[in-house]
C-alpha cells in the first residue's frame, strides 16, 4: 500500500507534466486573418493645391502668397510664357 502523500505527489506530477505538454503546443488561431486592405483610388495630382510666394515690388521683406491648383498654375505659366515670347518676337 502506498501512502496518501505519495499518491498525491504522483498525481500532482502527472497533472503538471500534462499541463507543460499542453503549454508547449501552439494555441489555435482565434480568428481568420484580416483581408488585405483595399488599395486607395489614384489621387489626381492636377487638383492638388500649390502655394507660391512672390516678393512684393518695393519691399525687402513683404511676401504675397498665392494658391492655385496644379492645373491652374500650368495654365498661368503657359500664358505668361507665351506673353514673354510674343514680347521678344515683336520687339516691344
Amino acid at each position: 500500500m502506498s501512502s496518501p502523500v505519495v499518491s498525491f505527489a504522483i498525481a500532482a506530477t502527472l497533472l503538471m507534466s500534462a499541463g507543460l505538454a499542453m503549454a508547449a503546443d501552439p494555441p489555435a488561431p482565434l480568428a481568420a486573418p484580416a483581408a488585405a486592405p483595399i488599395p486607395a483610388a489614384p489621387v489626381d495630382k492636377s487638383l492638388e493645391m500649390v502655394c507660391r510666394k512672390d516678393k512684393e515690388t518695393g519691399s525687402l521683406v513683404r511676401v504675397r502668397r498665392t494658391c492655385h491648383t496644379r492645373s491652374q498654375w500650368a495654365y498661368i505659366d503657359d500664358v505668361n510664357q507665351n506673353f514673354g515670347r510674343k514680347m521678344v518676337e515683336d520687339g516691344t
